[in-house]
Formats: structure tokens, sequence, C-alpha cells
């Protein structure tokens, strides 16, 4: 690699982190920092073992981090530099399905600057390492296709079958990111490798992956798969409407999605329609399976996703080519890609977040400027409690979540959280000399589908409903358009 690439990788490596790096993070990536510091394996549940290998893999990283802010500092770089690694095996991988280097370093560009490629990055959320994994088994097999040595082949083929099940196990749909490309392959390149060498490769990958599914399945005693037809995966599931589920597979792409209107003139080409039918491939199985979309779900598209709009790039570039000269065509398809830039970071706030670390870490910085001697009391166990107990260690901090303010609810989270729950008055009653703080969120959603739509934690626990206690608003940080965080002093009368 030249100076003039290495400069170039390292600016674009340098403006990736640097739009990505937001602080803010999704429901389930706290909740796995919390499961996987915290319980042992034996006690996971179907949610948690649909994601098994995820659980193990930051299990080891914690072992190394430990627990705390800068623990989470160096979690968030390290599945940032996952999917940054991502990147460039897709990179190499486009190498191989497109016309050339150039082709694919545009390629790569887009899909670094994918909405959801930014939204991934500094998330500790399973799709992350599912994502480099099935990126990897789908070069591996590719270049066994390409490769005329037998052994050498064999090699590359058996490498996919292994890499596919490892990304299986750390998010058990990631295999759909691999069929739906050998789906495209078969149907458009068929012909070029030969189907006979096509389905005896994908025979070799199915075998090798089965037998190490069958074998893991047997030596944990869990089954990855179980959640899909368990109850709480269908308890959490919600009928969504289809402009709402448009809208969030649109973000996926935002305003890059324009570029797919002038990729419909390639539709001649063989790499048009190959990563039409990956992308369509990968995207159907989401639909049917989810009742709603979150854009996360749709991380299997982002290679073929990436193609398309690279093809629409060229189209546009091709066509301003014939109007101006090159030099000036050059200079307008980069104002247009940054204009693009610039509109996907706004778009990426609109992906699904839950929890804003800045405002949470100063809430915290004031309240212990404030009080020495405190408990923290939190509505919310499955965010902001998982988040808390693993970015503050030292803090006593309990959850006292009781939605429905049933007897049930609260068994269910003596059973989860042990001794760090609180289910009503009397267990309150032993901090009666030290200062009790009650914190929740509120945040207000106004545009688009949820112009003015509020919503919060606030009524999540027996807290707020019991006649008893008396709550006083004494700190609030954040703000209400993304999260506001609120802190009371609790007082039993």
């Amino acid at each position: 690699m030249n100076v003039k690439k290495s400069i170039f990788s390292i600016l674009l490596i340098s403006l990736f982190l640097l739009v990505s790096y937001d602080r803010l993070h999704q429901w389930d990536g706290v909740y796995y920092l919390y499961e996987a510091a915290f319980v042992p394996v034996s006690e996971y549940d179907n949610f948690l073992t649909a994601k098994y290998g995820h659980l193990l893999l930051m299990k080891a990283f914690i072992s190394l981090t430990g627990t705390g802010l800068d623990a989470l500092s160096y979690l968030d770089l390290i599945y940032a530099l996952m999917v940054l690694s991502f990147v460039f095996v897709a990179f190499k991988l486009l190498k191989e399905l497109l016309d050339g280097e150039n082709d694919a370093v545009c390629a790569a560009i887009i899909l670094m600057f994918l909405p959801l490629t930014l939204y991934l990055s500094f998330k500790t959320l399973s799709e992350v390492p599912a994502l480099l994994l099935s990126a990897l088994g789908i070069l591996s097999f590719y270049l066994g296709l390409k490769e005329e040595h037998r052994y050498r082949a064999l090699f590359f083929i058996s490498c996919s079958g292994i890499l596919l099940f490892f990304a299986t196990v750390c998010r058990s749909d990631a295999s759909i990111m691999f069929f739906s490309f050998v789906l495209a392959l078969i149907v458009i390149y068929g012909s070029e490798f030969g189907l006979k060498k096509l389905f005896s490769s994908l025979a070799v990958v199915c075998t090798i992956f089965s037998l190490l599914l069958v074998i893991s399945i047997l030596l944990s005693n869990t089954d990855i798969f179980s959640y899909y037809f368990s109850d709480a995966h269908r308890s959490a599931q919600y009928y969504e409407s289809i402009p709402a589920r448009l809208f969030r597979t649109g973000l996926e792409g935002a305003l890059f999605c324009l570029l797919l209107i002038p990729s419909l003139l390639g539709y001649r080409e063989k790499r048009f329609r190959f990563a039409l039918i990956w992308f369509i491939s990968a995207s159907i199985p989401v639909w049917i399976m989810s009742n709603h979309i979150e854009t996360r779900f749709l991380y299997h598209n982002l290679i073929p996703l990436s193609i398309l709009i690279f093809i629409g790039f060229s189209m546009v570039f091709d066509r301003m080519s014939e109007i101006v000269n090159k030099k000036t065509a050059k200079i307008g398809v980069v104002t247009v890609f940054a204009g693009i830039l610039i509109g996907n970071v706004f778009f990426v706030e609109f992906m699904e977040t839950e929890l804003d670390e800045s405002a949470y870490t100063r809430l915290f910085e004031e309240i212990d400027a404030l009080y020495d001697d405190k408990i923290i009391l939190i509505p919310y166990a499955f965010v902001d409690y998982s988040f808390l107990k693993f970015a503050f260690p030292d803090e006593e901090i309990f959850t006292v979540q009781n939605i429905e303010n049933t007897e049930e609810e609260r068994e269910l989270m003596e059973e989860e959280y042990g001794d760090g729950y609180l289910g009503d008055t009397v267990s309150l009653e032993q901090f009666n000399e030290t200062t009790v703080l009650y914190i929740s969120w509120r945040s207000r959603r106004d545009y688009l589908l949820f112009k003015d739509e509020e919503y919060g934690t606030y009524n999540y626990s027996w807290v707020t409903r019991d006649p008893q206690i008396e709550l006083t608003k004494v700190l609030e940080e954040g703000h209400i358009r993304r999260i506001r965080y609120e802190a009371y002093s609790v007082r039993i009368t």
C-alpha cells in the first residue's frame, strides 16, 4: 500500500470513528453487558441462548477489561473495530464481485457510511460479531469456489462452514446472510462456477455447520433456536404498521436509498441482478419472522445494499461525465456523497436507542458532588439498572421495577435480580438513615411517525404508587427530545 492510500485509509477510519461515536446505547446491548458480567451461563434463558456465543465472547472481554465506565469504553471500541474489520472483509469480497479495485473501494466506502453501519459501531450488540463472522464465511466460500487446487478449495469451504457456525452461535439468525448470498450466486453465476461445484461446496458447508451445531447443543445443553419458538419471543412482538416497517427499513440506507433509483438503469448487468437477489432474499426472512422491524435486524443485507447504491453512483457519474468533463463530474459526485454523509449522520439518531451514557455520567457526577452516603433506585431493570450496575460498580444501586404492580411480577424480579431487587416499602425502610434517590427518564419523539409522542419510566415502579412514599425532584440532566434523566429524593412518610 502506497503512502497516499495509507493516508486515505487513516482519514476514512478516523472519520468513521468520529461520526459513529455517540455514547448512545440500545436496550439489548446494555442488557448483554449485565448478563455477561454478573450472571452465570447456566442461568441464561431462551433470549440469551439465542446469542450464546456473543455472551461468551463478551465474558472473555470483560475478564480482561473488568467493569466500570473505562471498561465500557474499551468494550465499545472493540466492537467498533469489529465493524471496521467487517468493512475490510467486505472490501475483499467486493474486489472479487465487482470489476476492479476502484469499484470495490467506492462500494466499501458506501458500506462504511451507511446509517446502519454507523449505528452498529460502538454498540455491544450481537449483530456485530455475527456480521463479521458471516462476511468471513462468505468470503471463504467464494475463495473456495474460485480455487482450482482441490485441497485448498476444500480448506476454504470447510472454513466457511466453521465460520458460519460461529456466526450463528453469536446470533441465531446470522445464517440468513450466508444462504441469501449463495442463492444469488446460484441464480446469477451458477453456469460460471458450475452447479455441481456450487451444490457440492454448499453440501460440505451445511454438513460441517450442522455437525458443529448438534455438538454444541449436546455439550452445552442449550438450543440456540428455541427462543424463536418460545412465549418470550411471541410476547416481545407487536404488530407494526406497514409505513412504520418501511420507515425502519429505509433508515438502513437513508439518503443513500435515493441512488437505488438510477441503479435500476443497470438492470441488464449481472452484478445488479446478483445484488438485487441477495438483498431481497436477505430481507424477506426478517419481514416474515418479525412482526415489527428494528433497523438493526436488517444487517444481513448491508453488502448487497452497498453494491446497489454503488451502481446508482456509477450511473450518476457516467451521466454527469457525458454533460461535463470527468474532473468536474468527480467533484460533483464527491459533493453529493458528502451531502448524503452529513444527512445520514442525522438519520442515525432516528434508530433504536434508549440510553444516553453522556447524560447519565453527568447526572452521577452531580449526585456524587451533593451526596456522600446514598443508594440509587432504578425503575427500569432491563436497560438502566443493567447499565448502571456495570458502569458504576461501586455505587449501591437497586431496581424497584414493578410495571404491572403484581405479586407475580415481584417474584419474577426477585428471581432475576436477587438482592439487587427491592420489592416493597418494608425492604426500603432498612435505608432510613441513608439518602435514597429514585432515577427515571422521559423522552419525547416529535418527528415524522412519532409526532408529540412522550414516553418514560417514571411509573415503572411500585415506588411512585405507594401512598407512604413522597418523591421530590432534585436533579435533571439531558434533553427531553433525546433522553432526560430525573433524580428524585425518596422519603417514607
